[in-house]
């Protein structure tokens, strides 16, 4: 049914996001989504209320006398964005196709959990699941096996203030093109070159997705720097490793002391 131009349809749930966007929604669109179930299913059974909004809480944008329910959902606009798209890839998968960037998928995990969305949280479980059967947990990787596997596997391993991660599947999409890295940070530390080409803590998302363990210290305490007598920065230091280290193993040693280079 094609409405006239202004009129949204009568089953539309107004969520505002956590950036203070208007989206309005249809009911079915939202469904999927179990912790918004009182705002789908408003006017019906238990939710015969209609759940409102206060004017501080509500989109300055979204209407206020159609009747409509209202949500404020801990979820900012672009990654709402994202999830509706997610949400049209399943219900309409020969109109709509959805593929997940590494990028956004931490962030994602974190907005399929608030609405309890748990086809999307497979999806990105499915990233966590392939971190635990990559990522080398019980030992240290040594330097001698990066140089081979960059030498001899046609793989690309790079090391990262201790960090060994393995963008081969990736390099082809590097922003900056697939020549740079290959050339210029295999087999070093390229910590600071990191810090020269990337303004912008957008790349710190990627990371988890390459990691694949750490380097072994006696390795890390002798590794050549990217840029000779340059240093990274501490702040851009203390901002890598304070987003890395949720995720960052620690290697168990014999002696049964814990190794992490960042601490």
């Amino acid at each position: 049914k094609i409405l006239p131009k202004g009129q949204l349809p009568a089953d539309v749930v107004h969520i505002t996001t956590s950036d203070g966007e208007w989206f309005p929604v249809r009911k079915a669109m939202l469904a999927p989504c179990i912790k918004l179930t009182k705002y789908v299913q408003a006017g019906r059974g238990k939710y015969k209320d209609i759940p409102m909004l206060s004017d501080q809480e509500r989109s300055e944008d979204a209407p206020t006398n159609d009747g409509c329910p209202h949500a404020k959902i801990s979820i900012d606009c672009c990654t709402f964005d994202r999830v509706l798209i997610f949400i049209a890839s399943i219900l309409f998968p020969d109109e709509q196709k959805f593929a997940l960037d590494l990028s956004e998928v931490n962030v994602l995990a974190d907005a399929a959990e608030t609405l309890g969305l748990q086809p999307l949280a497979d999806l990105c479980g499915s990233q966590s699941s392939s971190f635990d059967s990559r990522v080398r947990k019980d030992k240290h990787i040594r330097l001698a096996e990066v140089v081979k596997r960059n030498n001899e596997n046609d793989e690309l391993l790079i090391i990262l203030d201790g960090m060994v991660l393995d963008i081969s599947r990736w390099i082809d999409e590097h922003p900056g093109g697939p020549s740079i890295i290959p050339t210029q940070a295999l087999n070093i530390d390229c910590t600071t070159f990191f810090e020269m080409y990337h303004v912008s803590r957008q790349s710190f998302l990627y990371l988890k997705s390459f990691y694949i363990g750490e380097l072994a210290p006696e390795d890390a305490a002798t590794l050549r720097s990217s840029a000779k007598s340059v240093e990274a920065s501490q702040g851009f230091l203390d901002a890598l490793r304070s987003y890395t280290m949720e995720w960052r193993v620690q290697v168990e040693e014999e002696q049964g002391k814990k190794v992490h280079k960042s601490l």
